[in-house]
């Protein structure tokens, strides 16, 4: 979903049913390319990445390949993948959360690969709905495409490559929306992938064919009951994530909240809850604890990377 504020400040309750039933009524998908698809689009995702680091918020490329060695603490580091309008004020938001919790993260931009559209494009929440429905009838640029989040896919692993090269932390997949099914149509053999974060979407019969992720790992999830966004209504609430992890119930937390918000980490007891199983899964190890860190000292080392990059 793009960065619009609050939905249902502005979404009427028509358009929301209009995109329920979109989805309801939709059948799983077959694969359909596309020439954004193609891999060798992926190549450049870390020119299209911004990056956090704790201490610091967002940094520039050589200084997060150079301070991800050196910042105290650090827990693990996380790939968030953006919503179907691409990469707006939410994944500053959640990035933020994570880094304070002392997690470096990645952020790629997935849309701004050559020749690829969003998911749902418009200039207001209630276009963005409509016009989506639209890509999801059409079923090239959509979520349930398998074609798009294999893409996305090759992106992460990319990503992963890189991290490496200058970090052996384990690694966090986490989504929001078409994000968090990027997440859960992960199904690439990486022993660095440790767990995965869904924030507000759902896994209705529309989407079925598209989860592949491995239930041996962890997962937290976040849904609200109304959320059209992820084909939630009153009478129909979103459809979590429980019956895959029947097998391996302990590995799935599931927050839920009888709202109808797909904003991600606005609610204090979604906070606490992701903060919880971030404990759980990932804790802070003493041993990478250090003393307070002079920045001053380390300016030599970002400055050296810069001068290899030129």
């Amino acid at each position: 979903m793009p960065g619009f504020r609050s939905l249902f400040a502005t979404v009427p309750a028509v358009l929301a049913c209009i995109g329920l039933g979109l989805a309801s009524a939709a059948s799983a998908q077959a694969w359909r390319d596309a020439p954004a698809y193609d891999k060798r689009h992926a190549a450049n995702v870390l020119d299209r990445s911004v990056f956090f680091l704790p201490l610091f918020g967002s940094v520039y490329r050589a200084k997060f390949e150079v301070m991800i060695k050196e910042v105290p603490g650090l827990r693990g580091i996380v790939i968030h993948n953006h919503g179907c309008g691409g990469q707006w004020g939410w994944e500053t938001h959640v990035s933020q959360f994570f880094y304070r919790e002392g997690f470096a993260v990645v952020a790629p931009e997935f849309v701004s690969r050559e020749g690829n559209k969003t998911g749902c494009p418009g200039g207001t929440a209630e276009e963005a709905l409509r016009r989506g429905g639209e890509r999801f009838r059409e079923g090239i640029y959509t979520a349930r495409n398998p074609a798009r989040l294999s893409a996305r896919g090759d992106e992460i692993e990319i990503v992963i490559g890189w991290l490496k090269e200058h970090s052996t932390l384990p690694i966090i997949l986490s989504g929001h929306s078409e994000g968090c099914r990027t997440v859960y149509a992960w199904n690439r053999a990486e022993e660095r992938v440790k767990g995965g974060v869904c924030h507000k979407q759902s896994l209705n019969a529309s989407y079925e064919h598209l989860w592949k992720w491995d239930t041996k790992l962890p997962m937290w999830s976040s849904n609200e009951d109304e959320d059209p966004w992820a084909q939630g209504t009153r009478a129909n609430p979103a459809v979590g994530f429980e019956r895959k992890f029947l097998d391996r119930p302990e590995n799935l937390t599931s927050y839920r909240f009888a709202g109808n918000s797909h904003d991600p980490l606005i609610r204090p007891d979604e906070v606490a809850s992701l903060r919880t199983w971030l404990r759980k899964h990932f804790p802070a190890d003493p041993a990478r604890a250090a003393p307070a860190m002079v920045y001053e000292d380390k300016l030599p080392l970002v400055q050296e990377r810069l001068r290899k990059s030129r």
